[in-house]
């Protein structure tokens, strides 16, 4: 029981060391401020730009990480929790959400309901929504206290924009600037306090 409990706090450590690496601060910072640029230039290349961000994290981990403390392939289940399995059905649930906020939003036949009337008066209090939900559920299962942060940091900072009356785009690139610059600093740190190691290993669980 006790090499058991070891070896569990032994896997969190490293599993929480492949995440101080700061990259998946860059990503996230970087996708809300193609949000924040979008919402401001009124156009859709910068959604195309944050899609590719989302798919340049794997090979920037296997650039910058992996070299350093190897690769470890993690077990899905932690906490009786299927991660992939959850993770799956969490942003499904999310995606969901985001869609029929729109159709309510957009949709001529409920224009002068009393939803539809105060998301339009006030889009940023359904984004601080979303951003609480989906970087509450992403920390939660994840593992990491710093998301339960940034959803915090994000209800935060749409709702002082909405209250502040500052443009739509004012609050994505605040809160875009606060998680870039956690990023670049973790991402500092690692570099100067992980060196490249000689051999790459693969641990497996």
């Amino acid at each position: 029981m006790t090499h058991s409990g070891d070896f569990r706090k032994l896997e969190q450590k490293i599993y929480l060391s492949y995440h101080q690496d700061g990259l998946l601060e860059l990503i996230i910072g970087a996708v809300i401020l193609c949000i924040g640029l979008n919402e401001a230039t009124k156009t859709s290349v910068w959604s195309l730009m944050s899609i590719l961000l989302i798919i340049a994290y794997v090979p920037l981990k296997r650039r910058i990480t992996f070299p350093r403390l190897g690769y470890v392939k993690f077990n899905a289940n932690r906490g009786g929790v299927n991660l992939l399995l959850a993770g799956t059905v969490s942003m499904a649930v999310l995606g969901f959400f985001l869609v029929g906020m729109l159709i309510l939003l957009y949709s001529e036949n409920s224009s002068s309901s009393p939803i539809t009337v105060a998301i339009r008066q006030g889009p940023l209090l359904l984004y601080a929504l979303l951003g609480f939900i989906g970087f509450g559920l992403a920390g939660w299962l994840l593992g990491l206290q710093r998301l339960l942060v940034y959803a915090l940091l994000s209800v935060v900072a749409m709702i002082a924009g909405h209250l502040l009356r500052l443009p739509l785009f004012a609050p994505f690139l605040l809160l875009s600037s606060v998680i870039l610059a956690t990023g670049t600093v973790l991402l500092i740190s690692f570099l100067r306090r992980v060196p490249v190691a000689e051999e790459e290993n693969h641990v497996s669980r």
